[in-house]
């Protein structure tokens, strides 16, 4: 009776895995990107004010790329100081340290970096600049989007045939796997990719200044005060920290008050008192920090047929700024067809492939079975 139950519940647990696993199905996606010259005819007014894309929880698959988490390397690091074995050790009585002392365990050094004040290292390694045109990964089968291995590049040739044309570059070309669900829950990816200009211009298209340098020069280094000598240096630091402190404030203000008046939000009365600006317009800080040649998101979901929703911002530098072209698609695709979704200045070519995922677990554990010899038989 017992084995009979242990029977039907395994049964019925295998069913189950194995409906789950057909009811998730898994998509892998190719994606080329270029921009490209618009025809002479072709008038684009870019007067209006810049769309952003923000990031929010979109997945990004890129910044772990580029940048991977070093913390645990960082604190395992061992220490910069000099050697602290004393020049002479008192040796008449050895047990005394070990009478009077309490021993407690201590963290191992990578476990220390909430114990001891940081060090002023730069832990986040640079973007590449401009970024690879070809980002693959690691290929291994995970439960969230991840990038596809270089040997899932099927469109190689045709990614190359568009950067020989003229007036047409590739920006990006990748591929990543993912399992697609409906439209309300369906999650963006985010990508980046081509020439990094956050030293040159802000977000907002308009020219980076030194606000830092311009307000560090107006401290003239007469003033007693401020100069650091050796009898008041922590007095020195703690007005260095007021002093960064206070211009980074001001930076904030100015870029703000750019950003209101790159898009006429900024409007002034007779009063000198400022209009109600509705919340939505002011943007926050959930744009990106960097500022890159392509940058949005791409969603994809499953609601009986497949399909795409493409929203990317590309920039393009015009007489010493920055102009902004918003470019935003929508597509009902087929599995396995090569789509196009074309744009004066952006090309978009995707394909997206059933894939059908390996369970590496099982194949761990999988091994031969043994051959058993009937009686009389000898192997």
């Amino acid at each position: 009776m017992i084995n009979a139950l242990n029977t039907c519940l395994l049964t019925a647990l295998l069913v189950s895995v194995t409906a789950q696993a057909q009811q998730q199905r898994w998509f892998e996606v190719e994606l080329i990107v270029f921009s490209q010259t618009p025809a002479a005819t072709v008038k684009e007014d870019f007067s209006t004010p810049v769309k952003p894309i923000k990031p929010g929880r979109a997945y990004d698959l890129l910044t772990a790329r580029y940048q991977p988490d070093l913390t645990a390397y960082f604190n395992a690091l061992p220490l910069c100081n000099g050697s602290e074995t004393p020049a002479f050790e008192f040796q008449l009585m050895p047990l005394l340290p070990q009478l009077m002392c309490i021993f407690e365990a201590q963290p191992a050094p990578w476990q220390q970096h909430s114990l001891f004040q940081q060090a002023n290292v730069i832990r986040a390694v640079p973007f590449p600049d401009p970024l690879p045109v070809t980002i693959t990964g690691q290929g291994k089968h995970v439960e969230q989007p991840y990038l596809a291995p270089a040997d899932a590049l099927q469109l190689n040739e045709l990614a190359g045939k568009i950067n020989r044309l003229p007036g047409k570059a590739v920006l990006l070309h990748t591929s990543w796997r993912q399992a697609p669900v409906t439209e309300r829950r369906a999650i963006a990816s985010r990508w980046f990719a081509g020439k990094q200009w956050s030293q040159q211009f802000d977000y907002w298209g308009l020219p980076v200044t030194d606000q830092d340098a311009l307000l560090l020069n107006e401290i003239s280094p007469s003033d007693t005060h401020l100069v650091p000598d050796d009898n008041d240096a922590a007095t020195t630091t703690e007005l260095s920290s007021t002093a960064s402190s206070d211009i980074g404030l001001l930076q904030q203000i100015d870029e703000l008050l750019l950003q209101l008046q790159a898009n006429n939000q900024l409007v002034p009365d007779a009063d000198t008192t400022l209009a109600t600006i509705n919340t939505e317009q002011i943007i926050s800080s959930a744009v990106p920090e960097q500022v890159w040649q392509l940058d949005g998101l791409f969603k994809l979901h499953l609601d009986h047929y497949l399909f795409v929703n493409t929203e990317f911002n590309l920039r393009v530098e015009n007489a010493g700024q920055l102009d902004t072209v918003y470019v935003r698609q929508s597509r009902r695709v087929i599995s396995g067809e090569v789509h196009y979704l074309d744009h004066p200045h952006l090309g978009i070519v995707l394909q997206i492939r059933r894939f059908e995922p390996i369970d590496e677990s099982l194949d761990e554990t999988t091994t031969e079975m043994p051959v058993i010899a009937e009686p009389g038989q000898t192997n």
